[in-house]
């Protein structure tokens, strides 16, 4: 491993600002932070549209016509393309890159370019399952980008306690949010037509999501066949007007026959529902923040439909409660919980009735004390962050921290000189012994291994050969580090006397 360099910025030209999209329906994460890009007199922003699609496919129907639509300029992506911008930055959409992208646009790739990978997560970091902390914390783009913005400073903490990638994460509110404060989106003439002045109740479903938790299959979202029977009860709701949202996964090929077989005859159903319509639309927020009332599952929408400032009804599955982020959990436990049917249809004459005023005002209380970035300023704070961290950049020594505090480590430290390298700064040395905490060791302070998640380092250096692996597993599966970044002594010792570790790649 050598030391990540980047594109250098130099005084008076432009911050160059590549978008790699794919999905329309990420759009909202990205929006304001795209149209202060554009505003920007300093910046220069390009959208490449990865069209050069990977194993996933469904989720990107639709995006040309979406970006035509919306008027925004692009490109289709190549190389030969983005090596001609040269950007500094490249902003990624979908974290899972081999899923998502073929070798030439994943962001190890690009990174290996010098570009600086930047991610705004599209989905909320809902789910506080082992499962859940993968996908928040350990995929490609997450584990390669330079920043990641997340939506509050208690998700950040949750980032520096799992996420190996830490030091890369800023909490400045999602771009998703400006939208709500601004709230210019008009609700669709169609929808508008046909709901005729009736009440809107959003209805949105995630895909039906299953997990393992080490021997069971449990299934996250609730059943669809109470789904299916709410469905049938629609027409005794004739007052009111549903807006269906299904997400885009229910028309997968990776979904199983059996809930596949189910979401089509639910869908068939509502289709001839006179009181509803399915809203497939990428842009969800059209609907969404018209709504009088919302009914979801788990979804990337929980803590925008908090937001709106409408009745919401979460439903779960009835055998199984999936554990919440801190960060969500206290707004969505003010909504109103469910997960049957019946509940779904004793929730909607609450709502008739006005009996649900208590939980609004309990709901916007948790919201305002849990997100203190509702100003509208999300995505400038982002852009701020970008440019402050590539103009601060310079030239600066390569960080090391030694593990194991023992007389190899001393001998090595004196043997390679590097405590007088101009090019290497030593951070300190760790030691799994509690005795040997606080006190002094070649010059440095010995500190405990859970303080090694504060520092920023590019090599950790493992100085015990006999212990090295059950010291790795340590540091990687229980303290989350950076596995990529924790190396033998003999292997950097090595990599030292070649300067390999310092090469700087020609950008």
């Amino acid at each position: 491993m050598k030391k990540q360099y980047y594109i250098p910025h130099h005084i008076g030209e432009k911050i160059r600002v590549a978008i790699m999209f794919q999905v329309a329906s990420y759009w909202v994460s990205i929006e304001s932070f795209y149209q202060e890009c554009v505003a920007a007199d300093d910046i220069s922003v390009r959208i490449y549209y990865v069209d050069d699609l990977s194993v996933e496919k469904v989720q990107m129907e639709g995006t040309t016509a979406f970006l035509e639509e919306n008027h925004l300029p692009y490109e289709i992506y190549s190389e030969e393309k983005l090596e001609q911008f040269h950007p500094h930055v490249a902003l990624y959409q979908p974290p899972y890159d081999v899923l998502y992208r073929n070798p030439s646009a994943l962001s190890v790739h690009l990174r290996a370019k010098g570009i600086r990978i930047m991610y705004i997560p599209y989905g909320i970091e809902l789910s506080d399952t082992e499962d859940a902390r993968l996908a928040h914390f350990h995929t490609y783009v997450v584990r390669n980008s330079w920043r990641i913005y997340t939506f509050s400073d208690v998700m950040l903490a949750d980032y520096q306690k799992y996420c190996p990638n830490r030091h890369a994460v800023r909490a400045t509110g999602s771009p998703k949010f400006d939208a709500v404060y601004k709230n210019r989106l008009q609700i669709d003439e169609g929808i508008k037509r046909k709901a005729a002045g009736r009440k809107i109740v959003v209805w949105k479903l995630h895909f039906p999501k299953r997990i393992y938790d080490g021997i069971r299959q449990l299934q996250v979202t609730p059943e669809l066949s109470e789904y299916i029977r709410f469905a049938k009860m629609l027409a005794g709701f004739e007052d009111l007007f549903f807006v269906v949202m299904p997400h885009p996964l229910f028309f997968s090929e990776t979904l199983p026959q059996v809930l596949a077989q189910e979401a089509g005859q639910l869908f068939q159903y509502l289709e001839t529902v006179s009181n509803a319509v399915i809203d497939l639309s990428p842009d969800y927020r059209r609907s969404l923040y018209h709504a009088d009332a919302i009914i979801a599952d788990r979804s990337a929408l929980m803590v925008e439909a908090g937001l709106v400032g409408v009745p919401v009804l979460y439903m779960e599955n009835r055998d199984y409660r999936e554990p919440l982020t801190a960060a969500v959990r206290c707004i969505v436990d003010t909504y109103v919980h469910g997960n049957t049917a019946g509940d779904m249809a004793a929730f909607l004459e609450k709502f008739r009735e006005g009996a649900l005023w208590d939980c609004l005002d309990r709901q916007c209380a948790a919201v305002r004390k849990a997100l203190p970035f509702l100003d509208g300023l999300c995505g400038r704070r982002i852009l701020e962050d970008v440019i402050h961290g590539i103009c601060e950049e310079g030239e600066y020594r390569i960080r090391v921290v030694f593990f194991g505090a023992g007389s190899v480590c001393a001998h090595y430290i004196k043997e390679l000189g590097i405590c007088n390298h101009v090019g290497y700064e030593v951070l300190g040395v760790s030691d799994n012994d509690p005795d040997k905490w606080g006190k002094t060791y070649a010059g440095m302070q010995i500190i405990p291994p859970e303080m090694l998640k504060a520092l920023e380092f590019d090599y950790l250096v493992i100085t015990t050969e006999q212990y090295h692996m059950p010291i790795k597993q340590k540091l990687v599966y229980e303290l989350f580090l950076d596995e990529e970044k924790i190396i033998r002594l003999d292997i950097f010792s090595e990599m030292y006397m070649k300067g390999e570790c310092s090469d700087c790649q020609k950008l």
